[in-house]
C-alpha cells in the first residue's frame, strides 16, 4: 500500500502553511487517499488477462470543506493521483487512462463529511507499449524499478518528470514534475536539467546541459535512462 506519511509530507511541502492552518479540521487530505485506495480497490475489474483499476475519481466535499481545500486543490489532486497510482502499480493492476481527480460541492454533506465515487475511464490513447519507431529515432531505454522500457524520442523536444504530460514519465520520487528536457536537433541530442531538486547525471556527472552519445546514461533520482541515438534491426540493445 502507499505510504500515507509520505503522501502527507509530499502534500504539505507543496501547501506548507496551508496545509497546516486550512486543513487542521474538517476533512483530512489522508483521509481523501485512505478512501480512494479502499475505492480502487473495490471497483478493479478483471477481464481474461489483465486486472483493471478504476482511474477517475470523484470526490463530494460539505461546502466548508470545498472552501478550505480550494487554494490547495490542484497540489491536493496530484498527490491523490500519485497515490492511485502507486497502488495500482504495487498490485500489478492496468490503468486504462490517465488518473483523473475532481471535487465538487454537495450542500447535503456536513462538515467532515465526503462522498468517494470511482470508476474505470478509458483514455484518448490506449495504455500500450508502442510500436517500434523508425529507424534512425532515437530512444531511451528506462530501468526503473527493475523493469525495462524504450521510448522513442519522436518529436525536437521531450520533457522527462513526474507529471502525466511529460513525455517520459517518471514514478521515481527523486524525480521532479518537470525534471529535465532531451532535444534532438540535426542528428544531435542534448538533455538540460529543468532546475531539478536532486539533479541530473550523466555517466556519474551533474549537468546542466549536455550533448547526448550512443549509451549514455542518464540518472534521475533511482532511475537510468540510456540513451541509444537509433533503433537498428539486429541491435535493439539489452
Amino acid at each position: 500500500m502507499p505510504n500515507l506519511r509520505d503522501f502527507e509530507r509530499r502534500l504539505g511541502g507543496l501547501v506548507e502553511g496551508l496545509f497546516s492552518k486550512a486543513f487542521r479540521s474538517g476533512v483530512q487530505p489522508v483521509e481523501l487517499a485512505k478512501t480512494l485506495i479502499k475505492e480502487q480497490d473495490a471497483g478493479r475489474s478483471v477481464s481474461l488477462s489483465e486486472i483493471w483499476a478504476p482511474n477517475r475519481f470523484a470526490f463530494s466535499l460539505a461546502p466548508d470543506d470545498a472552501e478550505r481545500f480550494q487554494q490547495a486543490e490542484a497540489a491536493l489532486s496530484g498527490e491523490l493521483a500519485q497515490v492511485a497510482r502507486e497502488n495500482a502499480d504495487e498490485r500489478g493492476w492496468g490503468l486504462m487512462g490517465p488518473v483523473e481527480i475532481t471535487f465538487t460541492t454537495d450542500k447535503s454533506l456536513r462538515k467532515g463529511d465526503f462522498l468517494c465515487d470511482a470508476s474505470l475511464v478509458q483514455g484518448p490513447q490506449p495504455v500500450e507499449p508502442e510500436s517500434s519507431p523508425p529507424a534512425g529515432t532515437p530512444v531511451l531505454v528506462v530501468r526503473e524499478d527493475g523493469r525495462r522500457r524504450e521510448v522513442p524520442l519522436r518529436s525536437e523536444l521531450a520533457t522527462i518528470g513526474r507529471l502525466d504530460e511529460c513525455e517520459v514519465v517518471l514514478k521515481d520520487e527523486g524525480a521532479s514534475r518537470r525534471h529535465a528536457q532531451v532535444r534532438t536537433k540535426g542528428g544531435i541530442t542534448t538533455i538540460t536539467d529543468l532546475g531539478s531538486t536532486n539533479g541530473t547525471r550523466v555517466n556519474g556527472d551533474t549537468i546542466g546541459s549536455r550533448q547526448l552519445h550512443d549509451g549514455d546514461k542518464i540518472t534521475i533520482g533511482s532511475t537510468v535512462l540510456e540513451f541509444r541515438p537509433g533503433t537498428r534491426p539486429g541491435n535493439r540493445g539489452v
